[in-house]
């Protein structure tokens, strides 16, 4: 028997503890594969799927008795995994298998059209484009298109690379159409784990610009003080384009320069 071959090495409060995924009616998948493997390491699942019958309690108690102690052991651990959503639909039940068929079906098929609109997301439809950059900022806005893509793997429904790679540009929006164009166009296309981090060394570079204007040399160096020194544009002309001039400014004029620029010196 399933429950005598099973040399226990981990506590039911280890088990608890290592289901983190509290099953709710749009992560069916994602918690189904957390707990089955589980479940089947210790030689459990048996209960849940019907391999393990339960022993006649007429003609083998003993065994009978030993089934229905682990049994509730396996109900208790599926109990224990379920939001309060959940538990309200398996209220009235005796049996770990009827717990876990009762959420099968109630559940699978919600999870299936969460996985429908998380696949919406991504392809990021013109007037639907419900996963995109907006005004996320970079580092959130992956966060957010990885968990989608790491769910649908979950679900085995994974996303081939390029196409990660492709709506995750398209998402970026028109502030990266530069950006993105240039990626795609790159041979071979870059993976999506180095698309990310080079969005976001391009979207600090891009602000960094942004935030600094530039100012001409020659203008920020050029002050109405500088040019008071030298008078008004007739004395300039006057004095460096050959103009009269006379002689008791000689001695002032070889300490007076006009404005040179900063850039062509």
């Amino acid at each position: 028997m399933a429950l005598e071959n099973s040399s226990s090495t981990l506590s039911f409060n280890t088990m608890v503890h290592m289901v983190t995924i509290k099953l709710s009616s749009t992560n069916f998948l994602l918690w189904r594969s957390q707990v089955a493997p589980l479940l089947q390491c210790k030689k459990l699942y048996g209960y849940v799927d019907g391999s393990t019958p339960m022993p006649s309690a007429a003609t083998n108690p003993a065994a009978h008795n030993i089934w229905k102690q682990f049994d509730q052991l396996v109900m208790s651990l599926l109990l224990s995994s379920l939001t309060e959503e959940a538990l309200s639909i398996t209220i009235g039940f005796t049996t770990s298998r009827d717990v876990w068929n009762s959420l099968e079906i109630t559940f699978s098929q919600k999870s299936k059209v969460h996985e429908l609109q998380i696949k919406d997301e991504l392809q990021i439809k013109d007037e639907l484009h419900l996963l995109k950059c907006g005004s996320r900022s970079i580092s959130e806005y992956s966060r957010i298109f990885k968990a989608h893509c790491d769910q649908l793997s979950a679900m085995e429904r994974p996303v081939e690379d390029i196409d990660k790679v492709h709506w995750y540009l398209r998402g970026l929006g028109h502030e990266f159409s530069t950006f993105s164009i240039t990626q795609l166009s790159l041979t071979p296309i870059p993976s999506f784990k180095d698309i990310v981090p080079k969005a976001e060394s391009f979207d600090l570079f891009f602000k960094s610009i942004d935030h600094n204007t530039w100012v001409p040399a020659y203008v920020a160096n050029f002050s109405p003080a500088s040019s008071n020194r030298y008078g008004n544009s007739n004395n300039y002309q006057h004095k460096y384009k050959g103009g009269p001039s006379k002689g008791g400014n000689r001695s002032k004029q070889q300490y007076k320069r006009p404005p040179r620029c900063q850039i062509c010196r």
